[in-house]
Parts: C-alpha cells; sequence; structure tokens
C-alpha cells in the first residue's frame, strides 16, 4: 500500500501547533520560540515532510522575512482560497448537452486569495504585508495551495478546517466571448473572532482587515473590534446575504466600514435603480449622499471603469477601464480591489489607486483564470493610457 505524502496539517497535528505556525516555520514569516520550533523540525524530520515540489518551482515573489514585513502597511483578507477548474468552451452547453472543452486546466482562485494575490503583486513602491484567513483541510491539495500563496507574496493563515475537510474546489466555465460561469462549493467561515489569538494592538504602519460579503454578517463584532484596534476595514459586496441587500441595511454597513467595493448589478439590485448608466450614477450619488458619516463607496462597472463616490460626498470620481481583448472576466474585480487597497493603504488619492485598479483589472481579463496576469506596479504604470504623472501621496 503506498504510503500517503505527509501533508501541512499533518506536521501541525504531529507537532501540537496550528497550520498556521507551520507556515510561519516553513516560510519564515513570523517569529517561532525555540520549544515551538523545535517540535516543529522534530515533527518535520519524523514525518519526512517536504513542501509541493510544484509550489516551489512556481514563478513569484520570494518571501520576505518578518522583520521586512514589518515595516510595510498590513493587509489582513478573510475568505476563500480554492483550486479552480477552468474549462474553455465555445458556448455554455444546453441541459443534457456533451460537450468536449477546449481544455481543463487547475489554477489557485477564490475571491479571497485572487484579492490577496493581487494585492501583494504590486510591489515597490506600494508594498504590503499580505495575510489571507482562510479555510483548508489536510489534504495534498491545501499543502499546494498554502505554499503556492507563500509564493506569491500571501501569508496564509488557516483559521478553520473546511467541512470535508479538503481544500474548496470550483469549475469555472469560459466561454469564447469572456464570459464565464462558476460552479463553487459551499464554503462557510461561521462566527469567529480574529481578535481572539491574533496581534491586532496599534501600530505605526497602516492596517486594513478586509472581507467577502458572504462573510459580513458573522464579522459584525470582528469589524467593530478591529476599529478599536487602529484598523481600517473595507468589504468587498460578492455573496452580500439578502437581509443586508436592502437600502436601510447597506446603509448601515457603508457606515460601519471605510471602504466599500460593489459591482452594478448589486447595487442596482439594492436600491431598484433600472436607469441607463450615466442616470444610474447620478441617482446613486444623490442616494449616498444622504447617508451620513459613512466611508468611501467605489462602484465597478467592468468594461466601462469604476465610480468612487466619496464619503464627504464631493461629486464622483470617475475612471475608465482599459480597452482590452477580454478572454476571462473571472476575478477582475477582485484584483481591482486588491490594487487599489495596495495604494490606497500607502496614502494615495481615491482617484490615483482606482485609476491604476480598473487598469489592472482589464489586464486580468486579458488572460484565463483570476490570477493569470498579477500585474506589478511598473507594469500598471506602462498600461496606463495618456499622460502619467506621479501617484499623489
Amino acid at each position: 500500500m503506498q504510503r500517503k505524502r505527509p501533508t501541512i496539517a499533518d506536521v501541525a497535528r504531529a507537532a501540537g501547533v496550528s497550520i498556521g505556525t507551520v507556515s510561519n516555520f516553513i516560510n519564515g514569516t513570523a517569529t517561532i520560540k525555540g520549544a515551538t520550533r523545535e517540535r516543529i523540525e522534530k515533527a518535520v524530520s519524523e514525518l519526512m515532510y517536504r513542501p509541493s515540489a510544484f509550489a516551489r518551482a512556481l514563478p513569484g515573489q520570494t518571501p520576505r522575512t518578518a522583520a521586512d514585513l514589518a515595516t510595510l502597511p498590513r493587509l489582513m483578507v478573510v475568505g476563500r482560497v480554492s483550486a479552480d477548474f477552468l474549462c474553455r468552451v465555445d458556448v455554455l452547453p444546453h441541459r443534457d448537452d456533451r460537450i468536449t472543452a477546449q481544455h481543463i486546466e487547475k489554477a489557485l482562485g477564490g475571491p479571497a486569495a485572487n484579492l490577496a494575490v493581487a494585492a501583494a503583486a504590486v510591489g515597490a513602491p506600494f508594498a504590503l504585508d499580505v495575510e489571507l484567513a482562510t479555510a483548508v483541510g489536510d489534504d495534498p491539495e491545501s499543502d499546494w495551495a498554502l505554499a503556492s500563496l507563500s509564493k506569491l507574496g500571501v501569508h496564509a493563515l488557516p483559521i478553520r478546517r473546511t467541512v470535508n475537510n479538503r481544500l474548496s474546489q470550483a469549475v469555472v466555465i469560459i466561454e469564447t466571448n469572456g464570459s464565464r460561469t462558476i460552479i463553487s462549493e459551499p464554503f462557510e467561515l461561521n462566527e469567529f473572532d480574529l481578535t481572539a489569538n491574533m496581534d491586532i494592538q496599534p501600530h505605526t504602519r497602516p492596517a486594513c482587515l478586509h472581507i467577502e460579503g458572504f462573510h459580513y454578517e458573522s464579522m459584525t463584532g470582528s469589524i467593530a473590534r478591529f476599529h478599536e484596534a487602529g484598523w481600517k476595514v473595507s468589504l468587498h459586496s460578492a455573496g452580500l446575504p439578502a437581509s443586508v441587500r436592502t437600502p436601510d441595511a447597506f446603509a448601515a454597513m457603508i457606515q460601519s466600514v471605510d471602504l466599500t467595493f460593489i459591482n452594478d448589478v448589486t447595487l442596482r439590485e439594492i436600491f431598484g435603480l433600472r436607469t441607463p448608466m450615466a442616470t444610474m450614477i447620478e441617482q446613486t450619488h444623490a442616494i449616498l449622499s444622504q447617508i451620513k458619516k459613512r466611508g468611501d463607496v467605489v462602484l465597478t462597472l467592468g468594461e466601462f471603469g469604476a465610480v468612487v463616490f466619496r464619503k464627504s460626498g464631493a461629486p464622483p470620481i470617475e475612471v475608465p477601464a482599459l480597452p482590452v481583448d477580454r478572454v476571462d472576466a473571472t476575478g477582475a474585480g477582485d484584483s481591482f480591489a486588491g490594487i487599489f487597497l495596495s495604494l490606497w493603504l500607502h496614502g494615495a488619492s481615491l482617484e490615483d489607486a482606482a485609476r491604476y485598479a480598473a487598469v489592472g483589472g482589464s489586464l486580468t481579463t486579458t488572460v484565463e483564470g483570476a490570477q493569470g496576469y498579477n500585474a506589478s506596479f511598473k507594469q500598471l504604470e506602462a498600461a496606463l493610457p495618456g499622460e502619467r504623472k506621479k501617484v499623489a501621496r
């Protein structure tokens, strides 16, 4: 009988520590106490554990040391990481059809992971210390995902095990015109308190907690505690439960966070807007201007760019998308938000953050997979149309 290859979860169990602690040990992303280090080293030796050779071969950034990371603004993203199976077809099949895909490829995915990777990829002069609080299992695929994230500059914090104790999976069916259909497994972190076993005390560096709409209701307590500790909080509206998709509930939500990303489909649904885009933007500005003491709201419009509705009530900031030949729109909104946050946390203006994010979101659609094009700041600047001006910081 062939011996099962040990995973990072096996090492954690044998050493009596968390998966996140083992990840820190392997990647050198945090200081590990002597006794804990010895237990992990012993477990690694006895289990003959080796990180995935495939993950080690992935192109990406060399992980920074804990000391280096401590000097950068901190971004903690909460949500899903998954193995995405990308299927390219001419057109989405009908019921009972049998078709042959042009290809089926596996790639790292998940909305939160996509955002975290995009934020980490921007790099100097807007480099971040990026963490992903997520759920994984004990399987080799989870091991692969954690190591892959590390190679891409993201420190994963496994705070839950998935229900089926393996990495979440999704099937992404991509059509020739760039449209996609995503079929994903249930993923729920349930109620949890990130402040219980984590250092979130005020620091001299900026820090931001970013959460997916899926987890908004279960994290309302954590939002307050992070704010008390001096953090900013941002939110992506994807997956907002029905209870928050009402005008009053949405108003309360954007009053509780510093920055909200929302797409036009969700916003139209919440406020019942059926007008053309230009009129919809005017109506949205009028509605949001009536909500006092709210955070900034960023409305993404896909191939038409984005609009920033400032908390001050000043006129909206409209930025265009980059004209591109769209191959796959999966993860474009995640990339937009990740790039926006990288500039925003460094003090860039809302307009600059949105301009560069719109370019990055467009570039993401030119290749297959949500993480097929992780643009650096130099690549974003080179692709920015028109006159390049220095980013205001």
